[in-house]
């Protein structure tokens, strides 16, 4: 198996695509391109961009444009090691980043070599982020009643602090689950007719999804 694998990793809020992309990135050093973090990180500097990417994302619980996210993705793959490989988290969600990475893959000489869809339906979707918390430091995802409990502040794996994100309320999840429905489905259309979706039920365990995809990345 070649080093540097390009990996999409595909599905709705709550699924679980955070915890295997780490996994994989642990597994064979992957570069992480997470669009949700790099625009959370975006939303907290007081910039005029950073503002309007706040007030889009955390106060309306909305996308950005895409003008905005061509400008930020440019940038983070113009910034990547060219001898390791990539793993995509949050892109592409609509089509027109489907020809973005078209045309951005030819240009730099790469290509995308898995697409996994991790599948969950909406209620388990809106069960797992009413319940998530995250560790700051490390973006661990914690449950509160099985990792943690509502009052906790540590986080167990690395002792970070805990903390929920703004856009985790149960209006506005529903609103990106919605956004998700409409629009993500031209885009995992697009893949299954190209034959490179694999999907993956996303109720099983961490474990048993983890050995799944790198059994099928490893073929």
């Amino acid at each position: 198996m070649k080093k540097n694998i390009n990996v999409i990793i595909m599905g709705p809020q709550g699924s679980g695509k955070g915890t295997q992309i780490r996994l994989l990135i642990e597994k064979y050093g992957l570069q992480p391109i997470e669009v949700g973090n790099i625009l959370r990180e975006m939303a907290t500097k007081d910039t005029p961009v950073g503002r309007e990417v706040d007030e889009v994302i955390n106060k309306r619980g909305e996308l950005v444009s895409w003008d905005l996210l061509n400008k930020v993705l440019d940038e983070k793959v113009a910034a990547m090691d060219p001898e390791k490989g990539l793993i995509f988290d949050g892109t592409p969600r609509r089509m027109e980043e489907v020809e973005y990475w078209d045309k951005k893959f030819a240009e730099i000489g790469r290509k995308i070599d898995h697409i996994f869809y991790i599948d969950v339906s909406r209620e388990e979707s809106l069960k797992r982020i009413s319940s998530r918390k995250l560790c700051r430091p490390n973006g661990h995802p914690l449950i509160v009643g099985k990792d943690i409990t509502e009052d906790d502040k540590v986080c167990p794996i690395c002792k970070g602090e805990i903390y929920r994100r703004d856009d985790d309320t149960p209006e506005k999840v529903a609103k990106r689950l919605s956004w998700n429905e409409e629009k993500m489905k031209p885009v995992v259309e697009y893949y299954e007719k190209k034959g490179m979706i694999m999907r993956v039920a996303g109720e099983n365990s961490i474990e048993k999804i983890h050995q799944e995809i790198v059994s099928h990345i490893e073929k």
